[in-house]
């Protein structure tokens, strides 16, 4: 990790603290710098929390294809500031997947549409290159969580979105 020369400022002009920042590994520090032309983590969570919302994040693995897999993190209960930052960060809108084979599909008018993001790699790849996957996805899970009213409490791993949400 390099030595921090400025920390990210965001819309709503707070600055990203420095000792969060210098303890975020590289990855989340480049997620924290793609979501500046939004508010921080912190307006994010305070404007779910006014309204009653508490997004849910479901991170599995599921087979997309016959040779293929994929880490996947749905996001439910998205309203803005929050779709931005997702949106910012490689996500985008789908049905909610039902399990590990039925991924979800367009997300067309669905009320119940999550914010999705996938990492695939082939069946057959090196048992050490998915763990470094691994490691990453949980990266982006630390990073994610604090945008979060309920925080670490909200991302749940090897999990679905519940039917009725």
């Amino acid at each position: 990790m390099t030595a921090v020369k400025s920390l990210p400022v965001y819309s709503c002009g707070h600055v990203h603290l420095i000792d969060a920042y210098e303890r975020a590994d590289d990855h989340s520090q480049t997620l924290s710098w793609a979501a500046t032309t939004l508010p921080c983590s912190k307006c994010c969570r305070e404007g779910l929390m006014s309204l009653d919302l508490s997004p849910q994040v479901y991170v599995n693995l599921q087979q997309l294809s016959p040779g293929m897999a994929a880490f996947v993190i749905e996001v439910s209960e998205v309203v803005q500031p929050l779709d931005g930052v997702l949106d910012l960060t490689g996500y985008s809108r789908r049905a909610p997947s039902k399990d590990e084979l039925h991924p979800g599909g367009d997300a067309f008018d669905v009320p119940c549409a999550v914010w999705r993001k996938e990492y695939w790699f082939a069946n057959e790849t090196e048992p050490m290159h998915v763990i470094a996957l691994l490691r990453h996805l949980k990266q982006e899970m630390r990073w994610l969580e604090t945008y979060l009213p309920a925080g670490e409490r909200a991302v749940h791993f090897a999990d679905f979105v519940p039917p009725n949400n």
